[in-house]
């Protein structure tokens, strides 16, 4: 048996160690301090969002259109400043905000009307069916303008929220035949330092990201996941994969933590009062128990931060914020140190060279699939969404329309005034990775799939850019 065990490694090994700043920009961008005031109409909100994006919108426009400059067929480009100023059979160009009207999107108006709109709605799997089609529209305070051009507006992904320039022409009163689309000038990325001054030049830094762990009383019987903490302490396998969990400096752990219950749906709304099945708990404190003994051990050899998900038991308005330190158990102690670190969703995390990484545990892509009627069912789709958010220079467009988000008063911080270097969203389909460019820039796109369902962890070499996928099965 010897020559069989010859390579296994056994005792502690040497960790790279985590070097992430514990201060840096944009870290409380998505933190809700003081009063919350849930009151407030979301205008303030599209509006701040129109302010940022707009100008940047009609920049780009120009550069391409101009204004009176181009001439296509015979015509030359117009740019109207609102879209009440288009006029029929002109070819021209205006900016807008995106809004698109579909079948089983969720609607106030008619939960009003039932009754039912002091119950959380089921979100419907789908906004659109084959029976009937999304009608896509752009916006401004002047009015609104029907888009068509259904090849065009497929293969652009657009959603609600979108801030983009059109260039066409009226074919008819209210519907605008459009050719092309401009998107805002997208905003510059930060510096990154010189890699020599941050550490040993042979010194890989890996940071490995896991979604979906879906904690419950399953888990037990998963092997998987003893495998992957035996992985991520250099106590499994052989010299090369020791190597590799070695160079690991922090697990990030991309939402989902902890499974839901199953509940006996109701679909009596009119019988369900205070006390009824509204208000019952979907999380059971023995998934708590279980997380906290596999996280326990995993905070014995490197650092975790995480951040709350869908299905993890904390608030579902966007931006979601850290998960309570109670929810941790015994390694309550440790919450916001620097071996656990809780973060909200979306996050922004810094790498020790001033490399800039955007996190989302995958709410804003979910929501965006459900304006297909496929949805997404590869890491391309994903990537493509991914790619899609970072030309829009707005991660969560859909918020507030098809999203809950907070009713921000003075500000969108969905908007982007800087473009990350890393963005990572978790519970896809797929783990997948893709090099984007939008502008000048370059942003590394990660996809990170659920463990539960693919056992995908997934390493970023945060001084390369370089992307791995180990899996458990």
């Amino acid at each position: 048996m010897d020559h069989l065990n010859h390579k296994l490694v056994s005792g502690p090994q040497k960790r790279t160690q985590s070097h992430l700043p514990s201060d840096f920009k944009n870290k409380a961008l998505y933190t809700l301090e003081g009063d919350r005031k849930y009151t407030r109409q979301f205008f303030s909100m599209y509006e701040h969002r129109s302010k940022m994006l707009k100008p940047r919108v009609d920049r780009e426009a120009h550069r391409v259109w101009g204004h009176n400059s181009r001439e296509v067929n015979g015509k030359f480009i117009q740019h109207k400043e609102k879209i009440l100023d288009i006029l029929s059979g002109e070819l021209c160009w205006v900016s807008g905000t995106v809004f698109i009207d579909m079948k089983h999107k969720l609607n106030i108006l008619h939960d009003v009307e039932k009754g039912v709109d002091d119950l959380l709605p089921q979100t419907p799997a789908k906004y659109v069916d084959g029976e009937s089609d999304a009608v896509v529209m752009l916006e401004d305070e002047s009015g609104r303008a029907i888009l068509h051009n259904p090849e065009l507006l497929r293969t652009s992904g657009l959603v609600t929220g979108c801030v983009v320039g059109v260039l066409g022409i009226e074919i008819q009163a209210g519907i605008f035949e459009i050719m092309e689309l401009a998107y805002p000038t997208p905003a510059p990325q930060e510096p990154r330092r010189d890699p020599s001054n941050t550490g040993p030049q042979d010194s890989d830094d890996w940071v490995a990201f896991v979604s979906g762990l879906q904690v419950d009383k399953e888990t037990s019987f998963d092997l998987r996941m003893p495998l992957l903490q035996q992985w991520l302490c250099g106590e499994l396998g052989g010299e090369d994969d020791a190597e590799l969990s070695r160079k690991v400096s922090r697990l990030v752990i991309v939402g989902n933590s902890i499974a839901r219950t199953e509940q006996e749906v109701n679909t009596d709304f009119s019988s369900a009062n205070n006390f009824g099945s509204k208000n019952t708990s979907r999380f059971s404190p023995d998934s708590l128990v279980l997380f906290s003994d596999w996280l326990s051990e995993v905070l014995a050899s490197l650092p975790v931060s995480i951040l709350p998900g869908e299905s993890d038991p904390c608030e579902v308005c966007l931006p979601q914020q850290p998960m309570h330190r109670s929810l941790f158990g015994k390694n309550s102690a440790f919450v916001n140190t620097s071996t656990l670190t809780t973060l909200t969703n979306p996050a922004w995390i810094q790498g020790s060279d001033g490399l800039r990484v955007l996190v989302s545990s995958g709410q804003n892509i979910d929501d965006m699939a459900k304006y297909t009627q496929a949805g997404f069912t590869t890491n391309t789709d994903v990537l493509k969404a991914m790619g899609h958010t970072m030309k829009w220079q707005n991660i969560i467009p859909t918020a507030p329309d098809t999203l809950y988000c907070y009713p921000y008063e003075k500000e969108d911080p969905f908007t982007l005034d800087e473009t990350p270097h890393l963005y990572v969203v978790g519970n896809q389909v797929e783990s997948g990775s893709e090099m984007f460019e939008v502008g000048q820039s370059k942003v590394q796109l990660v996809s990170v799939s659920g463990f539960r369902d693919t056992g995908d962890v997934v390493l970023v070499n945060f001084k390369t850019l370089q992307v791995k996928t180990v899996k458990f099965q």
